[in-house]
């Protein structure tokens, strides 16, 4: 990678709804190591949820684009959702290297996420296009399991303490080869998923303080998440 290569962070989920823990994880990730922007990537169909219809696509992408309003170094990408077909990180990677050539990306990842990243499609190509960054709690033990490590090649941890001027407790594991790896680094927790938010809501439960406003507001709005809610955007 060369210097002038943009560092542009990556985070694609569902985002069914996307919610504060989201925007923290992306919020926390552009900080620690300096990404230029993050672009938000949301699936069409993720493989690990095929049992779960989730809302509408358009539905979604409404509540990212509130959600990210006013957050100039964030941005969304609907090269999932334009191809109507199940989601695979492997596959948009490749695809945005082609497109975009420039940038060095880094893929955002949760603790819960990556714990199951040997079981994604071709997971042992992802370092041939990114770094993988992975958001964990304050005193988590920063562990790779055996089987990740074999997947990813990747070599025994050390702290890289010029990895970032802000995070602590940085910890990275290399595949030597690729010169990529996983960076695991602490943030501040925020324990909310979208599961739970949509459960909360079928149960007439309160949300306000797990959503942007915006999304809260626009839930409401379309009834999402109940009974009777709309299949479409009205």
């Amino acid at each position: 990678m060369t210097d002038s290569m943009k560092k542009i962070g990556l985070l694609g989920g569902t985002f069914d709804p996307v919610h504060n823990g989201h925007l923290n994880l992306a919020e926390q990730a552009q900080r620690f190591f300096n990404l230029e922007k993050v672009v938000f990537i949301p699936a069409y169909r993720s493989p690990h949820k095929l049992a779960l219809e989730p809302v509408s696509c358009e539905h979604r992408l409404s509540m990212l684009t509130l959600a990210l309003e006013g957050l100039p170094r964030f941005s969304i990408d609907k090269a999932e959702i334009n191809k109507n077909l199940v989601s695979y990180t492997i596959a948009t990677l490749k695809e945005l290297q082609l497109n975009h050539p420039e940038w060095n990306m880094f893929l955002i990842l949760g603790a819960d996420a990556f714990q199951d990243i040997d079981t994604w499609k071709q997971c042992s190509q992802l370092l041939d296009f990114c770094n993988i960054l992975v958001g964990t709690r304050p005193g988590a033990e920063l562990q790779v399991s055996d089987s990740v490590k074999k997947k990813l090649t990747l070599s025994t941890s050390a702290t890289n303490d010029r990895a970032t001027s802000s995070a602590t407790d940085v910890k990275v594991f290399k595949n030597i080869e690729k010169g990529t790896g996983v960076t695991f680094f602490q943030i501040s927790p925020l324990d909310i998923s979208s599961k739970e938010i949509r459960q909360r809501i079928h149960r007439g439960e309160e949300v306000k303080n797990l959503l942007p406003h915006s999304v809260d507001h626009y839930i409401m709005r379309h009834r999402l998440y109940r009974d009777d809610s709309p299949p479409t955007v009205a």
